[in-house]
């Protein structure tokens, strides 16, 4: 059966991102600036539907977030890219290696991804396009620790990323995702440095099911707040969140999607 289940879910994700090759440019609609890109209710069902194909489980906790806002998480994997844009109609801010990763890169761009060089000085002008999106009235997700973790810890935030929402006057709202197996921590969803992608998708794939629980904190006015105590305040609700242990059964007012 696992067999069966390798090939059939392999088979899926190829047919699944051909899919989202053919609609993309069907499906592009003009946005402030000039900027055409996938419609967000097309990018949504999407990444549901690779949600489903991976047989990931996401149950939530808190109130999804209303646009405009910018979401900070933590970073355990590139399945969070698929899980946040399952739950809501949110860019990303990504590194700018994505960018050039065949398929995948051209598709985060259409579907509205900002790309930062790191090291570069270009940090005054990516922050001016986040604060565009949420002048918008949009929602962009930022994973401020700068890459991924294990999942039990959360690193040091880059408060420059944090600018934005100070500059526009935006909430900023803490985003805690939990991979866990029946409650417990997950060895395998954490896409570390020491894996390739492939590897990391392997085993991913060959198991029945995964779980993630996120949870949509409180959001954050900054107010009279520096970036960097903006980035503490995230940090420190995402910490605490992470703190306390995904309870099964679901708790009340949890869904479940995927």
């Amino acid at each position: 059966m696992t067999a069966l289940r390798v090939s059939r879910r392999i088979l899926l994700i190829t047919l699944h991102v051909v899919l989202g090759l053919i609609l993309t440019p069907l499906t592009l609609t003009r946005h402030a600036g000039g900027v055409w890109r996938t419609h967000p209710r097309v990018t949504t069902w999407w990444h549901n539907r690779l949600a489903d194909i991976l047989g990931l489980t996401i149950t939530v906790a808190g109130h999804r977030p209303q646009p405009p806002a910018l979401l900070a998480s933590n970073h355990v994997s590139w399945l969070d890219i698929v899980v946040l844009g399952a739950l809501t109609h949110t860019d990303f801010l990504s590194k700018a290696e994505v960018r050039r990763w065949p398929l995948i890169g051209w598709l985060a761009a259409r579907s509205g991804t900002l790309f930062i060089q790191r090291g570069n000085g270009e940090a005054a002008a990516v922050s001016e396009q986040i604060a565009e999106r949420l002048r918008d009235q949009g929602l962009l997700t930022l994973f401020p620790e700068g890459t991924t973790t294990d999942g039990r810890q959360v690193r040091p935030f880059f408060s420059r990323l944090f600018a934005a929402a100070l500059d526009t006057g935006t909430d900023v709202i803490p985003v805690t995702l939990q991979y866990h197996l029946d409650g417990e921590y997950d060895p395998v969803a954490p896409y570390t440095d020491n894996q390739s992608l492939l590897d990391n998708m392997r085993g991913l794939i060959v198991r029945e099911r995964s779980a993630v629980h996120v949870t949509f904190g409180q959001p954050i006015s900054l107010h009279d707040h520096t970036r960097k105590q903006a980035a503490e305040l995230a940090r420190s609700a995402i910490v605490d969140a992470l703190g306390r242990p995904v309870r099964l059964p679901l708790p009340e007012g949890a869904t479940v999607t995927a």
